[in-house]
């Protein structure tokens, strides 16, 4: 059912209880047939309002119709430059030998895959907004390694520590993925004095536990709102744990944080995941 259809529904059965309260009010004060009045202001009320809203609504959803088009044209476009550049990068590299231009190449390959990476969270996202997200299974060791892998020229010289055993877990892999990288890129960026990450799993549970200066308590309560940030200095615009938190809440992962001096831990219950196999 689309977005269109049931925001119309819904709010044509809001106004179809308010005119039966309001039938019911008429019927105890002027005693007339409580089944009549109600029958015919409802009917009455509840297709007035359905005609006069439609095209109201209609519009509304076709602006946003166009947009999302536009978006996803100009995602698929984006396509050929950046496979046009891959192939000429891959065959220069075949071709030069200086490892001055070898690293140049290297990081327009780079630059190519961040490229890719957004092009697939746009995508994620268009998806994510027209509820066409499947669930898959895959190897949560092998999830957590490539996330870790990609916080690699971020991480300077923390180490990260992975103690994870290759179970399978299902759910929605992409968001799984925004919400690791979420996690590990939030404890790198603000810990000045971070050296370890450790990421653990214990039966259901799993952690990411940084060693840094921790999370002022009175900051604890609002951590997950959005465009929220404990310190304004850092660039970025306070979005990532409240996807953390999103994500969570609708695949039903628990999820919970443990602050001090000595560092912060983020527990995420994973029974809900684990329970699909």
């Amino acid at each position: 059912m689309s977005k269109q259809t049931t925001f119309l529904i819904v709010n044509t059965l809001i106004v179809g209880i308010t005119l039966l309260i309001m039938a019911y009010m008429v019927h105890l004060l002027h005693e007339v047939s409580f089944l009549i009045v109600s029958s015919m202001v409802t009917l009455l009320g509840m297709n007035l309002y359905y005609l006069l809203s439609k095209s109201m609504v209609d519009d509304i959803f076709t602006i946003n119709d166009k947009l999302k088009y536009k978006i996803e044209t100009t995602l698929h476009e984006l396509n050929t430059p950046v496979s046009t550049i891959q192939i000429n990068s891959e065959l220069l590299q075949l071709k030069l030998t200086k490892s001055q231009n070898l690293e140049r190449l290297n990081r327009i390959d780079r630059a190519c895959d961040n490229l890719i990476e957004l092009y697939e969270d746009m995508e994620y996202y268009i998806k994510k907004e027209i509820n066409s997200i499947e669930l898959s299974s895959f190897n949560l060791q092998q999830s957590i390694a490539y996330s870790v892998q990609k916080h690699s020229d971020l991480k300077r010289d923390i180490t990260i520590n992975i103690s994870v055993k290759p179970i399978i877990i299902t759910t929605d892999k992409r968001g799984f993925s925004v919400m690791l990288n979420n996690l590990i890129s939030n404890a790198i960026k603000h810990n000045i004095e971070i050296t370890t990450i450790d990421i653990e799993l214990n039966q259901a549970t799993l952690t990411i536990k940084d060693d840094g200066e921790g999370i002022e308590s009175h900051h604890l309560y609002t951590i997950f709102d959005r465009y929220f940030q404990s310190n304004t200095q850092h660039h970025g615009f306070g979005l990532g744990l409240s996807i953390v938190k999103e994500f969570c809440d609708k695949e039903r992962i628990g999820i919970k944080i443990n602050s001090s001096d000595k560092g912060t831990v983020f527990s995420l219950d994973l029974v809900s995941v684990m329970e699909r196999e």
